[in-house]
């Protein structure tokens, strides 16, 4: 009698028991077919979304902006929990808005390290508390803030390490709780009013890390500036110290030069007073430096400026109405290729935003 071959699937040959119909969770079902087995595989159930683990929803949440994340939180108690992670508000931009000193407050609270407010209006509203929290890079430029809220905001924060406070009226409680924070390596005055002499003794005798400071245009005095040049930090690494005028003198760079041996960046830009000795000083001491904005220092002569290039590492050079087209025209044959002429109009250095980083502060992007 011929043998009678058996023909089983793949699933069945992996050892099938013939006796319990469910194996896996699969359902095992002979077919009428003599010796072939089916197994039937159910279709899979879906989840709702309030099944998903929190992980996956503060995955979620990450990618929507902080208008909707809010929405969200008030549907439940949970997914308020949420909606307040850390995680979710570490870079907050509330540029160009209204806020009181509750949301503001409110914010912080919520573990906010990163907080651009340029051009924010801050409405006092008779709450000038703010708890402490760990905002480590704020951008103040230009907002509406009272004295005494920006005093409390900044004895709120114990973990500053970059700061703008440009185009703001500034007071000696303010610095004098602004240098607390003497972990500080970037700071943008640009603009301020309000410096006062003991307020530039503050800054020099607390802020001993900077490396990237912002004081152009802040009408400081003579005993200011002299004072500033000669107690500069020195790991000063990019400096703007343009618009004194009639207060930036040679000497004032010679101490400058002398001091801040780190110098990659200086603008000292519309000082009338700066002659060739300040370009002899730079060549001398300043071997590190790479940039120089030297606008409308009508002093300055091109014979001085060529020696420049003897620096191993200078690559720029800005000068707008300074020299003549003429004069302009040798500078830029004797640099050849390797030094840029005139190059940036607008100084970067310390400030928040540059180009067209717009939603960004520092190099870090923020949110809407």
């Amino acid at each position: 009698m011929a043998s009678i071959k058996r023909k089983y699937t793949t699933t069945a040959q992996s050892g099938i028991d013939y006796e319990n119909p469910i194996l896996n969770g699969k359902k095992v079902v002979k077919s009428k077919r003599k010796g072939i087995l089916k197994i039937d595989h159910p279709s899979p159930r879906q989840l709702n979304f309030c099944e998903l683990p929190d992980e996956i929803i503060l995955t979620i949440l990450n990618y929507l902006n902080k208008a909707t994340i809010v929405a969200f939180g008030q549907t439940c108690r949970r997914y308020r929990a949420i909606g307040y992670h850390s995680i979710l508000w570490r870079r907050v931009d509330m540029s160009y808005k209204h806020v009181d000193c509750e949301q503001l407050n409110s914010l912080l609270q919520r573990g906010t390290t990163t907080l651009k407010m340029y051009q924010t209006t801050v409405e006092n509203m008779n709450f000038t508390y703010i708890e402490p929290c760990f905002l480590s890079h704020l951008d103040l430029t230009s907002s509406i803030i009272s004295t005494e809220l920006l005093v409390n905001l900044l004895n709120s924060c114990t973990s500053l390490r970059k700061l703008s406070l440009e185009s703001i009226s500034l007071n000696y409680e303010i610095v004098e709780k602004m240098v607390c924070n003497e972990q500080l390596d970037t700071l943008d005055l640009a603009m301020c009013t309000g410096l006062t002499f003991e307020c530039c003794q503050l800054l020099t005798n607390k802020l001993s890390l900077l490396r990237y400071l912002n004081i152009s245009w802040t009408e400081l005095s003579c005993e200011s500036v002299q004072h500033l040049c000669e107690t500069m930090p020195r790991c000063i690494e990019q400096l703007n110290i343009s618009g004194q005028r009639y207060n930036l003198t040679d000497d004032n760079i010679q101490s400058l030069t002398r001091r801040a041996l780190r110098l990659r960046v200086l603008d000292i830009s519309d000082a009338v007073l700066l002659t060739d000795q300040s370009i002899i000083s730079l060549r001398l001491h300043s071997r590190l430096l790479t940039h120089l904005s030297a606008s409308r220092c009508y002093l300055l002569t091109s014979s001085a400026l060529i020696t420049l290039k003897l620096l191993p590492a200078f690559s720029t050079l800005d000068i707008f109405g300074t020299l003549g087209q003429i004069q302009l025209q040798q500078l830029h044959n004797e640099f050849g290729t390797r030094i840029h002429l005139n190059s940036f109009p607008f100084s970067n250095i310390a400030r928040p935003t540059t180009g067209i980083q717009r939603t960004s502060i520092w190099g870090l992007r923020t949110r809407l």
